[in-house]
């Protein structure tokens, strides 16, 4: 829960006079709280996203100002303020330079602006942003689990600038690491990447968590700024982490807020997909048959439908150490070509029709017949959900 650099600097211009020197690349930067600091050890003061003020009452030599800003930036400080007066006169060039760099948003004010009104004011914004992003949250879970008075719900939803008939879309993400580390804590990080990314897509932006995962809510997103969305958050995750992975599932792009209850469902189907793929992402629209299994509520009678088919055949390549499963999906996967599966599992023609024969007896499906080969490759299909 944060706000960006650029929507308090919007208040800031007119209110005190607060101008942007240099960093402007960098104004899309989240700001989780705000510090005045004067001390040259900065770092034993921040946790990172603050934005923070100074007058520089220590500068007393040349490089000082510098010497500040790179421990600023050392400790991931979104943006930082300085009060122009007597103990800072000016911007050096270098600074300037520095913050451009690195995109580190620097402004000033003048001395007759109280850094304490600003301070005060600023944290009074992030924290009613804090208290409406929680709302939200609560809000859509609500009407999404139809808890209380659905009405009541949507109303307050559009209070906020959501509308009942804009298009929802659910993402979500889950964390994979080999390491033993804080998830809530990477969560945190992921959800502040995350709306980073689609504040600049869109102004509203919820997000949750539900059965361990973290759930990102889109709407009125185009199905292209879906997939722009998808592509950067996982590029900028890539990019920075190398302790953990993320796999996403994507929900349908679903108009109107009512029934969004099997919408939202889709994306954790899309994501158990994602995760026994090993990719880093799955869009449930493009899991053709897997969207027919997904939907079926009786999970028992998929269950049914694997033991009857290929479960027969694994029990039997284990217990004699024979290889028919993966010579039938391989069969299947090549539409029935014997010379293909000849060649690429490098076994005699001849060989793969007896094999074929004895799965016939196993199973009791002949893999040469059209109807009998379809109930056997929804067999495989179903295994992958189960």
């Amino acid at each position: 829960m944060a706000v960006m650099v650029k929507n308090l600097y919007k208040n800031g211009t007119f209110l005190y006079n607060m101008k942007l020197i240099a960093g402007k690349n960098g104004l899309s930067n989240f700001v989780q709280w705000v510090h005045i600091i004067e001390d040259d050890s900065v770092g034993s003061f921040l946790h990172g996203r603050e934005l923070v003020f100074t007058a520089g009452i220590l500068n007393n030599r040349k490089d000082w100002l510098l010497d500040f800003t790179k421990r600023l930036y050392e400790s991931e400080v979104s943006a930082f303020v300085v009060n122009i007066g007597p103990h800072t006169k000016d911007i050096p060039e270098e600074v300037i330079e520095f913050c451009n760099q690195v995109n580190m948003p620097l402004f000033t004010i003048p001395w007759e602006t109280r850094m304490v009104d600003m301070t005060r004011d600023f944290c009074r914004r992030i924290m009613n942003n804090e208290h409406i992003e929680n709302s939200m949250a609560t809000t859509i879970k609500n009407i999404i689990f139809k808890i209380g008075d659905s009405e009541t719900q949507i109303l307050q939803m559009e209070r906020y600038g959501y509308h009942r008939d804009s298009r929802f879309c659910f993402v979500s993400i889950g964390i994979v690491s080999r390491e033993d580390f804080n998830f809530e804590e990477k969560r945190s990080e992921i959800s502040i990447c995350a709306e980073r990314i689609a504040r600049n897509i869109r102004d509203l932006f919820v997000s949750f968590t539900y059965k361990e995962c973290l759930v990102i809510v889109l709407s009125d997103y185009t199905d292209e700024e879906i997939e722009g969305f998808v592509k950067e958050l996982l590029l900028s995750i890539k990019k920075v982490k190398t302790e953990y992975s993320i796999s996403l599932g994507i929900s349908a792009n679903q108009e109107g807020i009512y029934n969004q209850e099997k919408n939202f469902e889709k994306a954790f189907s899309a994501l158990e997909m994602a995760k026994k793929r090993k990719e880093s992402f799955c869009y449930y629209d493009k899991l053709s048959i897997y969207k027919v299994l997904y939907s079926v509520s009786d999970k028992a009678v998929l269950r049914g439908f694997y033991n009857d088919t290929i479960y027969k055949l694994e029990i039997y390549d284990r217990e004699n150490h024979s290889e028919l499963t993966e010579l039938l999906k391989t069969y299947l996967e090549n539409n029935g070509s014997l010379q293909l599966v000849s060649e690429k599992l490098f076994i005699h023609r001849n060989t793969v029709t007896n094999q074929l024969k004895k799965i016939e007896k196993i199973v009791g499906y002949d893999p040469l017949n059209l109807e009998d080969k379809v109930m056997l490759y929804m067999g495989f299909y179903i295994r992958d959900i189960l």
